[in-house]
C-alpha cells in the first residue's frame, strides 16, 4: 500500500506539470490521472471492503437478527460504503432505501466530516462539527426529503475533499477539483442507473428491488391494457418489419444490438440522464428492450417506441435518434429539450410517431423532416420556438398524415394547402405569424379539427362541405373580413369560433339547425341583424359569446319548455355584451342549473331584474352594467356562494339594497356605482345582521354608504 501511494503520487505530479505546460490536454489528463487514482484506490479499499462485508454478512447468517439490529447493520455497511465512494453515492436516486438507513447513514457520515475537519484543525471545532451537531439534534424531526438533502450536502464535503487530496493541494485549484467531482458524479450516475443491483449494494435488497421490478410491470402492464393513447387517440402497436429492411443484409445481430444500444445511450447522455424522473434499467448491462420507455419488435432488438414523455429531459434534442432504424414512435413530449430538429430523421422510414411538443426547440421545421413515401402519422411540435416557414412542397409528401400540430411557435409564412392530405384529421396551428387564405377543404377531405386562430391569415371564410366530418372549426384572431354564407353546416360541428376578425352582416339562422353545438364564438367583429334566438336555445350549447358587435333586438324569453328541457339545458356561458339589444333580462336565462356567466353590459335592456328563482348554484359572474335597468337589486343573489364578479354599475336602480348581497364572501369585484340606491337603512338593518358582524370583524370589507358627491 505505501508503494502503491507512492506511485500514485509520482503520477499525479508528472500529470499537474504536463496540465500546466498543454492547455488542450488538460481535461483528458485530468481524467486520466483521476481514473488511475481511482482504480488504484478501489484495489486496495475494496478488498478491505469486501471483506468487511462477507463477514458481516455471515454474522447476519449466524444470529438471524431482528428488524431493528438488521437496519443498523445496513446502515453500517452503507456507512463504509458512503464513506469509501462519496462521489458515486452522491448521485443516488436513493428510492428503495428506508428512512431508518438514511437517518443512521447521514448521522455517521457528519460525524465522520466532523472527525475529519477536527484532525485537519488540531482538534478544533469546525463548521463541519457545527452541522453535525445540528443533524444529531434534528434528524429525528426531519422528513425523508430533508434527510436526503442533508445526506447530499455532506457527500458533496466529502467528494470535494476527496479530488483536493488527488494531487499537491498547493497546486490544485478549487474549480480544478470541481471538475473532478463533476466528472466522477457523471459517471456514478450512469452506473447508478443499473436495475437488478448486485447483493452487494447495501442500500436495498434484491427482495426489494425484484419487489419494485413487478410494480412497475403491474403498471406497464395496465398501461397496456387500458390504451391510454400516448400515440394518438388510441393505443398503437408496432407493426412488423424484417431487420433487412430497415439495417441491411450487411449487419449482423450483433451490430444491430451494438447500433441500437449506442443511439439510446447517447440520448440517456445528451438529456441529463442522471436526473431523468424515471430511469429504471437504463445504463445496465440488460438488454436495452427492457430499459424503461423502451419497446422492441423482438425480446432483444429492434427498438419500435421510445417514450420518455414528461421525465425531465434536459439539454439538446438527441442527434442520433436515426440510428434506430426500426423505430416507429417516439414521444419526448414536455421535457426540456433545446436545439435543432435532426433532418435525418426523415431517413427513418417507419417512423408514424413524433411528438416533442412542450420543449423549447428553436429554429426552423428541416424539410428533411418530410421524405418523400413518409409514414408519418402523428406530428407534434407544438409549445417550442420553432421560427421559419412550414416547408409546404415536403409537406405534401405526408399522404399518411391524419395529426399535425404546430401551435404556439413562431412560425411565419404561408398556410399549406391541408386540404389535399385526403387522410388528415387534425391541422393546428394556432399562435403563429401564419400569412395567406384559408384553403377551400373538398368533400372528400377528412378533416375534422382545423384550428388557425391568432395568426394572420385574411380573406373570407370558406363553406364548410355538409359531407365532412367537422367537430371543431378555429379561425378566431385573424383579419378575416365578408360575411358568413347562410348554409347548411356539417350536422357534426360542435365548435365553431371566429371571433376577433373583420367579418359583417348577419350571424345565419342555419347554426340552430347543428343537433351537437357546443361553443360558437363570433365576438368582435361587425356583425349586425338580430340575435340569433334560436341558435342560444340549443340544449347542447354551452358557451355563446356574441360581444362586441352591433347586434339588435332581445334577449329569448324562453330557452325550454317544461322542467325536463331545462334540466337538460347546458348553457354555461352567455356574453353578449356591449351590442344594441333591448327588452328584459329573461327569467328563463337567470333559471338554468349550468349558468356560470351572465354578461349582457353596454347594451339598452330595461326593466326590472328577476326578482327570485335564480339559479346561484354556479354563478360565478354577472354583469349588467351600463343599462337601464331599475327596482331592487334580487335578494337571492346573497345564495350565489361562488359569485366572483358582480358589476351593478350605471343602471337605474332605485331601491333599498340587501347588505348581504353586498358582502358576498367570494366577491372579488364589486360595482354599485351610477345609481339611486337607497342607503338610509343600510346601518339600520345591517347594525345587527351577520353580513355586519363580519364585516366589523374584518374592517377592509365594511361597506360604508357613498357620499352624495360620489354618486
Amino acid at each position: 500500500a505505501p508503494f502503491a501511494r507512492r506511485r500514485r503520487q509520482c503520477a499525479t505530479t508528472r500529470a499537474m506539470r504536463r496540465r500546466q505546460r498543454g492547455g488542450g490536454m488538460r481535461v483528458f489528463t485530468a481524467f486520466v490521472v483521476f481514473v488511475a487514482f481511482a482504480g488504484a484506490f478501489a484495489g486496495v479499499r475494496g478488498d478491505a471492503a469486501r471483506g468487511s462485508r462477507a463477514t458481516l454478512g455471515a454474522g447476519r447468517a449466524r444470529e438471524a437478527p431482528s428488524g431493528e439490529v438488521k437496519e443498523a447493520a445496513r446502515a453500517g455497511e452503507a456507512l463504509r460504503w458512503v464513506m469509501e465512494s462519496p462521489c458515486d453515492v452522491y448521485s443516488k436516486s436513493f428510492a428503495v432505501e428506508s428512512g431508518e438507513v438514511l437517518r443512521r447513514v447521514t448521522v455517521g457520515a457528519s460525524e465522520r466530516a466532523c472527525a475529519r475537519e477536527r484532525a485537519r484543525e488540531s482538534g478544533k471545532d469546525s463548521q463541519a462539527c457545527a452541522a453535525y451537531k445540528d443533524v444529531v439534534a434534528k434528524i429525528r424531526t426531519m422528513s425523508r426529503d430533508d434527510v436526503i438533502t442533508t445526506l447530499r450536502l455532506v457527500l458533496h464535503e466529502a467528494c470535494q475533499s476527496a479530488a483536493m487530496e488527488l494531487s499537491d493541494p498547493e497546486k490544485r485549484s478549487a474549480a480544478e477539483a470541481e471538475e473532478f467531482v463533476k466528472d466522477a458524479v457523471r459517471r456514478s450516475a450512469e452506473e447508478e442507473a443499473t436495475a437488478g443491483k448486485s447483493s452487494a449494494n447495501p442500500w436495498g435488497s434484491n427482495e426489494e428491488i425484484l419487489a419494485r421490478q413487478r410494480e412497475e410491470k403491474l403498471a406497464k402492464d395496465e398501461e397496456r391494457t387500458t390504451g391510454r393513447g400516448i400515440w394518438g387517440w388510441s393505443r398503437d402497436v408496432a407493426q412488423f418489419r424484417e431487420f433487412s429492411d430497415a439495417f441491411g443484409d450487411t449487419l449482423s445481430r450483433d451490430s444491430i444490438q451494438v447500433q441500437e444500444r449506442n443511439a439510446l445511450m447517447d440520448i440517456y447522455r445528451r438529456t441529463n440522464g442522471a436526473n431523468w424522473r424515471r430511469r429504471d434499467r437504463w445504463m445496465s448491462a440488460k438488454s436495452y428492450c427492457t430499459w424503461y420507455g423502451v419497446t422492441c419488435q423482438d425480446a432483444d432488438a429492434g427498438v419500435t417506441f421510445v417514450d420518455l414523455r414528461d421525465n425531465n429531459l434536459r439539454g439538446d434534442m438527441p442527434q442520433a435518434i436515426d440510428e434506430l432504424r426500426m423505430l416507429q414512435g417516439i414521444d419526448m413530449s414536455h421535457n426540456r429539450l433545446e436545439g435543432r430538429l435532426n433532418p435525418m430523421i426523415g431517413e427513418l422510414k417507419a417512423l408514424r410517431y413524433l411528438l416533442v411538443r412542450s420543449n423549447e426547440l428553436y429554429s426552423n421545421i428541416p424539410a428533411g423532416v418530410f421524405r418523400k413515401d413518409s409514414a408519418l402519422v402523428h406530428v407534434d411540435l407544438s409549445d417550442n420556438m420553432l421560427s421559419g416557414a412550414i416547408p409546404q412542397k415536403e409537406f405534401m409528401n405526408l399522404h399518411n398524415l391524419r395529426m399535425f400540430n404546430v401551435s404556439v411557435n413562431s412560425l411565419s409564412g404561408g398556410l399549406p394547402d391541408v386540404s389535399k392530405l385526403p387522410m388528415l384529421e387534425v391541422f393546428s396551428a394556432s399562435t403563429n405569424s401564419l400569412r395567406g387564405e384559408l384553403p377551400h377543404f373538398e368533400r372528400d377531405s377528412n378533416m375534422r379539427f382545423f384550428d388557425v386562430s391568432k395568426n394572420l391569415m385574411h380573406g373570407t371564410i370558406p363553406p364548410l362541405p355538409v359531407q365532412m366530418p367537422w367537430v371543431l372549426f378555429d379561425v378566431s384572431g385573424n383579419s378575416l373580413s365578408g360575411e358568413l354564407l347562410p348554409v347548411e353546416f356539417p350536422r357534426t360541428l360542435r365548435v365553431f369560433s371566429v371571433g376577433n376578425n373583420n367579418l359583417n352582416g348577419s350571424i345565419p339562422l342555419t347554426f340552430g339547425k347543428l343537433p351537437y353545438v357546443e361553443h360558437l364564438d363570433f365576438s368582435s367583429n361587425k356583425f349586425t341583424g338580430m340575435l340569433p334566438s334560436t341558435v342560444m336555445r340549443k340544449p347542447s350549447l354551452r358557451y355563446f359569446n356574441a360581444s362586441q358587435n352591433a347586434l339588435e333586438g332581445e334577449l329569448p324569453q324562453s330557452f325550454y319548455q317544461g322542467e325536463k328541457e331545462r334540466s337538460a339545458m347546458k348553457l354555461a356561458e352567455l356574453d353578449v355584451s356591449h351590442n344594441r339589444l333591448t327588452g328584459e333580462l329573461p327569467r328563463a336565462l337567470v333559471e338554468l342549473e349550468n349558468i356560470r356567466v351572465i354578461n349582457v353590459a353596454h347594451n339598452k335592456l330595461a326593466g326590472e331584474l328577476p326578482s327570485e328563482h335564480w339559479s346561484t348554484r354556479n354563478l360565478i359572474r354577472l354583469d349588467v352594467k351600463a343599462n337601464a335597468f331599475t327596482g331592487r337589486v334580487p335578494p337571492s343573489l346573497a345564495t350565489a356562494r361562488k359569485l366572483e364578479y358582480l358589476d351593478l354599475s350605471q343602471n337605474r336602480f332605485t331601491a333599498r339594497i340587501d347588505l348581504s348581497v353586498l358582502t358576498i364572501p367570494t366577491l372579488t369585484h364589486l360595482d354599485v356605482a351610477g345609481n339611486d340606491f337607497d342607503w338610509t337603512n343600510v346601518a339600520k338593518a345591517g347594525a345587527s345582521s351577520p353580513a355586519a358582524s363580519r364585516a366589523r370583524q374584518d374592517p377592509s370589507r365594511a361597506i360604508k354608504p357613498p357620499r352624495a358627491d360620489e354618486l
